[in-house]
């Protein structure tokens, strides 16, 4: 292989690498803005319950981004995000001890991708940002391996 091939392929690794979502409890970043997911129970979510979601958002340099800084919206999408599908839902979110939470309530098993948006209130000082994440939700009673 010679060095453009190696450098060709790199960047593709890099690009694929870079648009992914990630898992839970995996770091996604934005810009300055970073989070990372938790989802109980033991992040493995259940179908029909609902399963207590939080997001510890920060900007670079560790300041919290919640509701009083951040115009949030956290989307729901069965399977993954494509063009002109809407998400199944868009729950509210709150602000609990620095970090936004919500009620997830899926509807059947499968995997499902967690958007979160946000732009900054005035003030603020982060860039707006988009997270995403990826989870596959379980019937109560079904959990199997998991990979993590």
């Amino acid at each position: 292989m010679d060095t453009k091939t190696l450098k060709t392929g790199g960047l593709l690794a890099a690009l694929l690498l870079t648009s992914t979502p990630a898992l839970a409890h995996e770091i996604v970043r934005d810009g300055n803005v970073g989070a990372l997911l938790h989802i109980e129970p033991d992040d493995a979510p259940l179908v029909g319950l609902p399963n207590k979601t939080w997001f510890e958002t920060n900007q670079r340099g560790g300041k919290a981004i919640t509701l009083i800084n951040c115009a949030c919206i956290l989307s729901v999408y069965q399977g993954a995000v494509k063009p002109g599908v809407n998400p199944i839902s868009t729950p509210g979110l709150k602000t609990e001890k620095n970090k936004l939470t919500a009620d997830l309530v899926f509807p059947q098993e499968g995997a499902y991708t967690l958007v979160l948006t946000g732009k900054p209130r005035p003030g603020a000082t982060f860039n707006a940002f988009r997270l995403e994440w990826v989870v596959r939700a379980e019937k109560p009673g079904g959990h199997g391996a998991h990979a993590h």
